[in-house]
């Protein structure tokens, strides 16, 4: 099994199967690449907890970004156009679009002006009993109660296939999973295998950790700069010490020499007097 986040998806990848009636509805399986259809959302925030809204999950991305919400659009979109294409296989006579189109149940509401896409996924319940796993950032499995309004969260959804009903159809999506970002320890131990996409969380780190060392290497690149000019200021002088003492012992002994050339003049002038 493989967990896709949406900027991964090839909507060419998506595969649907022939309705099969389960009791009063038909049901259109639907798989990715012959797999399980596991989709990653990014991470939101929680609106609402379960409890307060019977067994739906409501978010809303971080940040005004639109990319998760652009792909559940297409998504309803290739919902329809499939069932348009197939509805003579599929059911035995020609529906034209417009009815098709009608009759399907988007899975998500325009957004308004200058607000954020709002999401609202299904938490399986049987008997009352989540049916779904609940990590927390450590791979801890926690509590139900932990998924508060204003918390942060990832889901996994279950894209599992078309409904039909005898007015309407939709896609049924549930959330297989859920991973809340908590403060401070937990007690709780893992009860079933992690199955998040984490590999852009570690590229970030990765990304972290390089400039980090970047830094650091800049720092110590500037540290043996200095040193450098320290040295070569020092060298410098200490060859303008060394040309002085060069030059004055050069006048001194061009000194001794002009001295004892006049004393030399001397002795001769006396002589001749």
């Amino acid at each position: 099994m493989s967990t896709l986040r949406n900027t991964e998806l090839n909507f060419k990848n998506i595969n649907y199967k022939k309705p099969e009636k389960q009791g009063l509805i038909y049901y259109s399986a639907i798989d990715y690449n012959n797999e399980p259809f596991y989709l990653q959302t990014p991470k939101m925030i929680c609106k609402k907890g379960v409890l307060e809204n019977k067994n739906n999950l409501e978010m809303e991305p971080m940040n005004i970004d639109f990319s998760f919400y652009d792909t559940f659009v297409n998504l309803d979109e290739l919902n329809i156009k499939k069932t348009y294409e197939n509805n003579k296989e599929w059911f035995g006579k020609d529906i034209p679009l417009e009815v098709i189109d009608n009759m399907y149940k988007r899975s998500i509401k325009p957004v308004k002006k200058d607000s954020k896409p709002f999401f609202s996924f299904k938490i399986p319940m049987i008997k009352g009993v989540v049916q779904c796993q609940i990590y927390d950032q450590k791979r801890t499995c926690v509590d139900l109660m932990k998924l508060k309004e204003g918390t942060e969260i990832v889901c996994i959804l279950h894209l599992k296939g078309l409904k039909f009903l005898k007015q309407h159809y939709y896609c049924d999506v549930y959330i297989s999973q859920v991973k809340v970002f908590l403060a401070g320890d937990n007690k709780y131990t893992i009860l079933d295998s992690y199955s998040f996409n984490d590999e852009g969380e570690e590229e970030e780190e990765l990304k972290e950790l390089e400039k980090d060392l970047m830094l650091d290497d800049e720092f110590l690149m500037s540290i043996k700069e200095a040193e450098k000019e320290k040295k070569e200021k020092k060298e410098k002088k200490e060859k303008e010490i060394l040309d002085m003492n060069n030059k004055l012992a050069l006048a001194r002994e061009l000194l001794n020499k002009q001295q004892n050339d006049i004393k030399t003049l001397e002795q001769q002038l006396s002589e001749f007097n």
